[in-house]
């Protein structure tokens, strides 16, 4: 979560004046998706890190300014792929450590279950084991470890 507040608030600085026109359309960018407020940009970073066309959001990021435009930011085309490779590395390393983690989680709650059993199964065989020795086939295991006959 702390990457996605960092990559957010930089994500409004860097893309926060990008507009949609017809001289430069946009293929991801939209009203629902854009880097305009910060809890906009928390959502569209949500939607690049499940992999939801991030690709065109960062075609529609780089943008090259045209000669005489002073309002259009130079560093653009450099540095938005810098910021989604970045991003998207992280995140899936993240997401790949969740998925690792449920899984180990997984295998330790059946281990246990398996092992519980197996305690079972050992306690069934010790049982029938004594019912043998003593020559019964009803016994019960006395509070002793002895063999208590049924009546």
């Amino acid at each position: 979560m702390f990457f996605f507040f960092i990559y957010a608030a930089l994500g409004v600085e860097l893309f926060g004046k990008l507009e949609c026109s017809e001289d430069f359309p946009c293929l991801g960018l939209h009203r629902h998706t854009n880097f305009e407020n910060f809890g906009v940009a928390l959502l569209t970073l949500y939607k690049v890190c499940t992999g939801d066309n991030w690709s065109g959001i960062l075609k529609d990021t780089m943008r090259e300014c045209r000669v005489g435009d002073s309002d259009c930011p130079s560093y653009l085309f450099w540095a938005s792929p810098i910021f989604f490779i970045t991003f998207v590395v992280m995140v899936q390393f993240v997401l790949v450590n969740l998925v690792v983690a449920a899984i180990m989680q997984a295998l330790e709650d059946s281990t246990e279950v398996i092992r519980k059993r197996g305690e079972e199964a050992a306690e069934r065989v010790y049982r029938f084991g004594l019912g043998v020795a003593c020559g019964v086939r009803f016994m019960q295991i006395g509070a002793t470890g002895g063999c208590v006959w049924f009546r």
